[in-house]
Formats: structure tokens, sequence, C-alpha cells
């Protein structure tokens, strides 16, 4: 079998040096027009990762080698009032990877997240628009704070069934914090699959989170804080569109050790059930194993991960990749590389290796 040469690490570690180099000059000041009381406001931003990849195909005998955009955002946010908000952003996934015909990928520029929120209190709130179902904590975590370079490999197998663009569907969210910040709750109603003429009935979400201590209180949940804060959340939700059902358990533990050290533990399970509607998700059962430690006096994070497939079909085939990675976090989450390696295991085919390394260039 063909593994990743170290030709090709090199090449991508040149690359990511010369990237990281160019962006330096990125100005880390805020970009926002605000009106003189204050009440409106717009600010601008933008997510840039590039990434080197070098993978083993499925054949066993031969290797892959990208440089890529795995994320390139453009983001808008800001209030229109002193009770609504707004957030929207744009994407162009993976643009320049290599696809099997050998061309490119030039992805279109499209409007990824939408949604406009009022806040009536800190118990009640209304999203409106294309959101980020709150299934899992993995799939409601920002891209720009994920402890490794990506999100769980099978936090978003509901997507395609749905018909959602990276687990967003177009629907309404109640969301809110009750006992003194200690529960959270979001539910909401989305498109989901339409079916033929739209005959289909609508998707249902929910999720219940209970923090011990401080709560996650941003729309998007952080994958690391970095030592920032103490979070422990206990989480569980539900995803049903007639016979679909899918349920989520997770925690999330961060934790400040020393000074400015950080400690972060994901662990996550969600059991998919297409049934009638969805046959291609019939029974699927996955796991999410995450650890980091940040430490501040380098800014650097060495982070660990496990994650699982594991089909009730005898004829499907399981899965599970363990992977291993460095964060460097020269600026933060707003200028950060990270290399990984991950030993993907799939039954009845040869195993495969995964090389990454991201930069990340962040303004928002």
């Amino acid at each position: 079998m063909r593994r990743c040469d170290r030709s090709g690490i090199s090449t991508i570690v040149a690359w990511a040096v010369f990237v990281s180099l160019v962006c330096s000059a990125v100005l880390q000041a805020e970009w926002k027009i605000e009106s003189a009381d204050g009440d409106t406001s717009i600010k601008f931003g933008f997510l840039m990762q590039a990434r080197g990849e070098i993978q083993d195909r499925i054949d066993g005998d031969s290797t892959s080698q990208d440089l890529y955009f795995r994320r390139l955002r453009i983001l808008f946010g800001g209030n229109i009032s002193k009770k609504w908000s707004f957030f929207f952003e744009t994407d162009s996934p993976n643009l320049g990877k290599g696809t099997e015909s050998g061309d490119k990928v030039a992805a279109d520029i499209y409007i990824q997240d939408f949604f406009v929120t009022y806040n009536h209190s800190n118990a009640f709130k209304v999203d409106v628009g294309a959101i980020l179902i709150p299934l899992s904590h993995n799939s409601q975590q920002s891209a720009a704070t994920l402890l490794p370079a990506d999100y769980a490999v099978y936090s978003f197998l509901n997507s395609g069934p749905t018909d959602s663009r990276v687990g967003r569907d177009y629907g309404v969210q109640l969301r809110g914090f009750l006992a003194n910040d200690h529960f959270e709750y979001r539910a909401g109603v989305y498109q989901g699959e339409r079916g033929e003429t739209s005959e289909n009935g609508f998707r249902y979400v929910g999720r219940v989170v209970f923090y011990p201590f401080e709560a996650d209180k941003g729309f998007y949940y952080a994958g690391t804080t970095l030592g920032k804060k103490r979070i422990l959340a206990l989480g569980a939700g539900i995803d049903h569109q007639e016979s679909y059902d899918a349920y989520a358990l997770d925690l999330f533990y961060d934790q400040p050790v020393g000074n400015g050290n950080g400690l972060t533990l994901q662990l996550g399970g969600i059991r998919y059930d297409g049934g009638e509607i969805f046959p291609e998700l019939s029974l699927k059962e996955t796991l999410q194993v995450e650890a980091g430690f940040y430490w501040d006096r380098f800014k650097i994070q060495p982070f660990v991960t496990y994650y699982a497939l594991d089909r009730d079909e005898e004829e499907l085939d399981d899965q599970n990749r363990l992977g291993a990675g460095l964060g460097y976090y020269m600026k933060g989450f707003n200028r950060s590389l990270k290399l990984s390696y991950t030993d993907i295991r799939t039954d009845n085919q040869p195993s495969r290796s995964q090389w990454l390394l991201q930069l990340q260039i962040f303004m928002f």
C-alpha cells in the first residue's frame, strides 16, 4: 500500500508558511459601522481556512494531494434595533480541491446562514431563517473555534437526506436560558425534505442542556475556549420528520488549568433511524471523542480524536477514525495553524492515512 510521501508533506508545510507570512499583516481591529445612538449596527468579517491535505485513496494503491480552501466565508452581523439582530454568512467550501474527474472544485458562493433574532429576554429568543439545527453540541459549534481542523465526520449524516446544507435548514427556532442560566432549551420547526409537491410533514428539532457552571451563551457553541472559560454542558437532542428520528447525547467540558492553560473534552453520540422516508439513514450509530490541552506559554494545543460509525445492517461496513494533532494559536482564533494525522479503518477495505495542515484567518 502506498503511503503519504514526505515530499508531499514538505510541500504543504512550505505552502502554509508562505500563506501565514502573507496574511500576518491582517488587521485585528473590529470592522463595524454603528449609529450615533448605538441601537443599529453592522459588522463585517471573513473566515479563511486554507488547507493542505494528503490522503490515501480507497483502492489502497494511490494517494491524493490537494491545496485548497476548506472554507472561504464572508460574514455580516449586527443590530436592527435594541430587540432585533441579524447574522448571515456566505461560503465557498472546498474551493480548488481536486475531483474524481481531475478538475478543481469551483464552488459557487452561496448564503450558508441567514437568520434574524428577536431577543425578548434571556429566557426567550426567536430565530427565523436558515439555521444550523440544534441536534448535538458538535453540530451547533462554530467552525472557527473547533478543537481539531473540522467537525466530527458523522455529525451531519442527516444533511443529505433532509435536503439541508451542512446542517442548515429553513425554519423558526425558540431558545433561551432558565434557572440562572443553568438550563438551555432550543426547539424549532423546519422545512426538512419536502417530497413531491411539498406534501411531507415538517421537521421538528429540540435540544436541552444542563450547565452546572458557566453557560455557553452564544448562538454557536465553542469548540474550545483556550482556557478562558469553565463550561460543563450535558446535552440531549432529537431530530424528527415523519418516520425519521435521530437522537443525540453529548458532554462538553472546558476547564481552565493553571495560568492561562485549559483542558477541553467532548464526548457525543448520535443514533440515526431513517425509517421509511430516509432508508439511507437506516440505523446508524456514531461516537465522537475529542480531547485537547491548551498550553498558553507556547500557544499550542495538542489534541486527539476518535470517531466511530456502527451500522446495524451486516452487509454495510463499519468505520472508525483515530487521530492526533497540534494547534498553534498565533493570535487566538484570529490566526491559527493546525496539523493532524488520522488513521482511517473501514471494514473490508485497506486502512488509510490522512494528513491535514490548515491555516485559519478569522475576523469578526
